[in-house]
């Protein structure tokens, strides 16, 4: 099949050289911008080869909601099929992109969306099939956990390990999407939308790690825990709920083994309880990967249909967790009504021992709040905006 590729950066790269390996699969223009056109493999007419006739599928590898928004609607009103692993434009439009393939013929294809080469939507599409899938979590930024284990490994602060992470290309120049969790919420958005099977585009403002400081990782070692950034998504009876949050996890759970730049779910459904992934999940031979895959899914007629025609409420009740909160200032947290119940102490031996080695002052700042959802607790940050706050999770 003839392709058009959209982007030349690293995963645009990754892609040319594996279809360059596979006789099914023939680039015949990129799309970059024009100080970079040399015609006629590359070209800035995206408009003109993304509705050519002799063109079967396209690749957008993106960034942003536009130009790609617009060049895929072009493509897929043209019947053509879109291969895309830009989650911020996906997590938007996914179900107008949906809704031109009925009309049109063609396809939207995402597994690229999310997790990169760990194959979690098409997981998630198969699995679904046979019965509504219960809740799905997830380490879904390679950037944030690599933060957080090289602060756990090497003792180094937040900015140093920040420094580190963008020295060796896996942080941005600027790391706000993946440090306060913008990009795990796109990822999010999308991977609610597959388990509700309904559109969702908006679920609750997420948890980033950027308030994380050497302490608290100290602090968690000390207790035999870890921190790593999860995002929580369920799915009950016509009703969903997320939390994206760092999550202070015991030693021996499943998401804190997983280090460096490296993604992990969990998908939970009626009949197998729980089914782990674990892998690459950024980078662009990953990435490029899981956009090669699903076009020869398409060359083999084996598509994974994606269906968003239910509807799903939001529920913030679905999910209330306990919370351990540091605050940065004096704040009683007890002032608030609903936190009435919060306290210095907490519920493990462990963690009590590892404060009182604290000095006082410090000590001072960790709360304990018992069964609190994140609407609730989303209160902190507006009295204190560099408080960290972060799930407890019971051993």
């Amino acid at each position: 099949m003839n392709c058009v590729l959209l982007g030349y950066g690293t995963v645009g790269k990754e892609i040319e050289r594996l279809c360059q390996s596979l006789d099914d699969l023939n680039i015949q223009h990129v799309f970059v911008r024009p100080s970079k056109v040399n015609l006629p493999y590359f070209t800035d007419q995206g408009k003109t080869i993304v509705s050519a006739k002799q063109t079967d599928i396209v690749f957008e590898c993106l960034n942003g909601l536009e130009p790609a928004n617009t060049l895929i609607q072009i493509a897929l009103r043209h019947g053509k099929h879109v291969i895309s692993s830009n989650k911020a434009v996906i997590s938007k439009y996914l179900n107008t992109y949906l809704e031109l393939t009925k009309n049109y013929g063609g396809s939207i294809q995402i597994e690229a969306t999310v997790g990169g080469g760990i194959p979690i939507i098409d997981a998630i599409l198969k699995l679904g099939l046979a019965e509504p899938l219960t809740q799905v979590e997830g380490i879904l930024n390679g950037t944030s956990n690599y933060i957080l284990t090289s602060m756990e490994q090497n003792g180094v602060s937040f900015a140093n390990a920040l420094s580190n992470a963008q020295s060796l290309g896996f942080a941005e120049a600027d790391p706000t999407n993946d440090i306060e969790g913008i990009d795990v919420y796109y990822k999010s958005l999308i991977l609610a939308s597959l388990l509700t099977h309904a559109s969702i585009t908006d679920l609750p403002k997420p948890f980033g790690i950027s308030n994380i400081d050497k302490i608290d990782i100290e602090l968690a070692k000390s207790a035999n825990r870890t921190i790593r950034h999860v995002a929580t998504l369920k799915n009950v009876n016509g009703k969903h709920s997320a939390l994206i949050a760092p999550i202070f996890l015991s030693n021996d759970s499943f998401f804190a083994s997983v280090q460096q730049n490296y993604n992990a779910q969990l998908v939970y459904g009626p009949s197998f309880e729980k089914l782990g992934y674990y892998g690459q999940g950024a980078g662009g031979s990953a990435t490029a990967q899981a956009l090669v895959a699903n076009a020869l899914d398409v060359v083999q007629g084996r598509i994974r249909k994606i269906e968003l025609n239910r509807h799903s409420d939001f529920d913030a009740s679905l999910i209330c967790k306990d919370w351990i909160v540091r605050t940065t200032n004096d704040i009683d947290l007890r002032q608030f009504k609903h936190l009435e119940k919060a306290t210095h102490l907490f519920p493990d031996p462990e963690l009590n021992q590892a404060l009182a080695n604290l000095d006082t002052e410090i000590r001072k700042m960790y709360w304990f709040i018992p069964n609190k959802s994140q609407e609730e607790i989303s209160v902190i940050n507006e009295q204190d905006k560099k408080a960290m706050i972060g799930v407890y999770q019971a051993k």
